[in-house]
């Protein structure tokens, strides 16, 4: 019987034995780091070896929600970053809200990362307080490779910044003391490789300058709440865009305000481009662009220079999601006559306006793009000696890439307008290597579901010049963008 309790014993033990704290220091940081940051520093109470464990991590996240105190949020915090330990702080992302004490010393925070070697810096303040300059120890820390920082942080650099790790800066929504700062900010990363950049109005800059010799992605965005902006995203603002970066490859530039983009100087080899802009660029800007291989583009009226005046030979798959109902197909036409290497074709028209209840304005608008077009179709096709009729003109003509390349057609928001069913019945007819065609639907209000039926059966009714492609609809078919899969494009 003795036994049998020895035994007992001895099986409880060994059931009760813990096997966690014997693992190494390395490995139990590694366990901690799953943890939020409270419960990883509750772990010293456990026992004497695991007292200092949680001060070994090399990442800390520290995010201020609206249920937690902000006070005694920032006082753990600070307290925690005191007894942190690890000589390279390898993460450090810190988010304030709207209720953080105007009173705490935002720039200790900063100090104390600095002095741990830090890596990445994460940097979101929301109080309700003004913009904040950050220490200049910041700006010229020697271990940092990717900062973040977002909302009210003043970029405010007298002096000369030098920051020669940095790879990859973020400003989300941050305000500048004067151009300089930014130049400065700029200029203080030789071996800088992305830049991404959201804007709000009044952020104390008027031309954006972007002077980064090693730079090779880029991302813009300008937003603005004036009064005017329509569904499309048209507005009017003030704020341009300057690009001076010859080893650029990836670009994404959004912003529709009245003073654009230009381009100074960038790679001769940019690759993929996201451009969603509401004026003309320079003519610089236009002749860069004609390198891409993979173009996502948004344009409105005054953008359609896009399409006439680029030579996309190298163009590949183009993404075209046009904002008005008037004289985008016209566009179309000419940027695949200007694309004979062109293998995917996607169409957006969800940002279409309706086609009744424009007023005078637009009607007058059309006319002076429906006469320009017409001249220069006129021209373009008499060169290839086409007939003689004006409508034979403009749907006769087949350019190189739906007679020889097009394999891939994709439309949202197919609406079955007397100019989409055209333009559809235009394509399938005339591209020989079409594989397979994608369309969803965009109905009316009122169209019932004998409608909807109707307006299928005549797609699938269209002539195919290739007798092997498929017409397929959103269930069965949806094609996925190169540009929309790249990390820098899919981030807004």
């Amino acid at each position: 019987m003795a036994n049998k309790a020895a035994t007992c014993q001895e099986i409880k033990e060994k059931v009760c034995e813990d096997r966690i704290s014997v693992l190494p220091d390395a490995l139990l940081v590694q366990i901690l780091l799953l943890l939020p940051i409270k419960e990883a520093v509750a772990t010293s109470i456990l026992s004497k070896p695991w007292s200092c464990i949680w001060t070994l991590m090399p990442k800390l996240v520290c995010k201020d929600t609206k249920h937690t105190n902000s006070k005694s949020f920032w006082w753990f915090f600070e307290q925690s970053l005191q007894l942190h330990k690890s000589p390279i702080l390898e993460h450090l992302e810190v988010k304030l809200g709207s209720r953080c004490p105007a009173d705490v010393d935002v720039g200790k925070l900063i100090l104390k990362a600095v002095e741990r070697n830090i890596r990445l810096l994460d940097f979101n303040l929301k109080w309700s307080a003004k913009p904040i300059s950050l220490p200049k120890t910041l700006y010229t820390c020697k271990t940092l490779k990717k900062l973040i920082l977002s909302n009210k942080i003043l970029i405010e650099l007298p002096f000369e910044a030098f920051l020669p790790s940095l790879i990859k800066l973020e400003l989300f929504n941050v305000a500048y003391k004067d151009e300089g700062s930014l130049i400065r900010l700029l200029s203080s990363c030789p071996v800088l490789k992305t830049l991404i950049v959201v804007r709000e109005k009044n952020d104390n800059v008027i031309k954006f300058s972007v002077k980064v010799p090693s730079l090779n992605s880029l991302v813009y965005i300008n937003n603005n709440d004036d009064d005017g902006v329509c569904g499309c995203g048209c507005s009017s603002s003030s704020g341009s865009l300057i690009i001076d970066s010859p080893q650029l490859k990836y670009l994404r530039v959004n912003d529709f305000s009245e003073d654009g983009c230009s381009i100074e100087s960038m790679s001769p080899n940019l690759t993929m481009a996201r451009v969603d802009v509401g004026s003309p660029p320079n003519e610089n800007f236009l002749t860069y662009l004609s390198s891409v291989k993979f173009l996502h583009m948004t344009w409105i009226d005054e953008t359609e220079v896009f399409c006439s005046c680029v030579n996309y030979s190298q163009l590949i798959e183009c993404m075209l999601r046009p904002c008005r109902a008037e004289y985008w197909v016209e566009s179309v036409m000419l940027l695949l006559d200007n694309s004979p290497n062109l293998k995917v074709l996607m169409i957006d028209t969800v940002s279409i306006l309706p086609q009744a209840g424009f007023d005078f304005y637009y009607a007058f608008i059309k006319f002076i793009h429906s006469t320009f077009f017409f001249f220069f179709f006129f021209f373009v096709v008499s060169q290839k000696g086409i007939g003689e009729s004006d409508d034979l003109r403009r749907w006769s003509y087949v350019p190189e890439c739906l007679s020889s390349q097009l394999e891939i057609l994709e439309w949202k928001k197919y609406g079955g307008t007397r100019d989409e069913k055209q333009l559809l019945e235009y394509i399938l007819a005339s591209s020989k290597c079409l594989k397979r065609a994608g369309i969803s639907m965009r109905y009316s209000k009122d169209c019932n579901d004998k409608m909807k039926k109707k307006l299928r059966k005549e797609l699938k009714s269209m002539p195919r010049a290739s007798v092997s492609s498929e017409l397929l609809f959103p269930a069965k078919f949806k094609w996925r963008s190169s540009v929309a899969q790249h990390c820098l494009f899919d981030l807004f």
